[in-house]
């Protein structure tokens, strides 16, 4: 079933009692709070997912882990319910980096805010997604979290140009 179908309401189950394993292994849980949204965390070095994961979920939000390309777009395929991908560049052992990975979900998912993160490559604007936002590591889970809700906020409120700056 497609995110456009899932979010008409071809969906039986309200987002709230859905509970469903992938074929990649990608947990997908229901249960968040009202008001919030879900974060796909694309990140290839398990500490990482897990601090980064428990900041975002600390913060109400409900998060879909993937540690691998192809997790994220059996998430993105399942999860109607994703508001944003937060992916790291630096993907070991993976064909496509994270910001290709971005790109790809960009094109093809626009209405997904994008946040890239990476402690060691920090790319050019130009090089990123139209409306992608860049967040260097390490940082703190506030950041992280900040990052996040910002970026979404002015996605929805159609504040965020496309070199991915929040305008007034």
């Amino acid at each position: 079933m497609d995110r456009a179908a899932i979010r008409d309401g071809a969906e039986a189950a309200p987002p709230a009692f859905r509970m469903s394993r992938d074929e990649c292994g990608v947990i997908m849980e229901g249960g968040y709070a009202p008001g919030t949204f879900a974060v796909l965390l694309v990140e290839d070095v398990p500490v990482q997912m897990m601090a980064a994961a428990s900041a975002l979920q600390d913060a109400g939000l409900r998060v879909v882990e993937a540690p691998t390309v192809e997790a994220a777009t059996s998430a993105l395929g399942a999860d109607a319910e994703l508001r944003v991908i937060v992916a790291d560049i630096d993907l070991d052992g993976e064909p496509l980096t994270g910001l290709t990975l971005a790109k790809a979900v960009a094109a093809r998912w626009p209405d997904l805010a994008v946040l890239i993160i990476s402690g060691v490559i920090m790319p050019e604007t130009d090089a990123m997604p139209a409306g992608a936002r860049f967040l260097q590591k390490p940082f703190e889970p506030e950041a992280l979290v900040d990052a996040v809700r910002s970026l979404v906020e002015a996605r929805d409120a159609g504040r965020l140009a496309p070199d991915g700056s929040i305008t007034d």
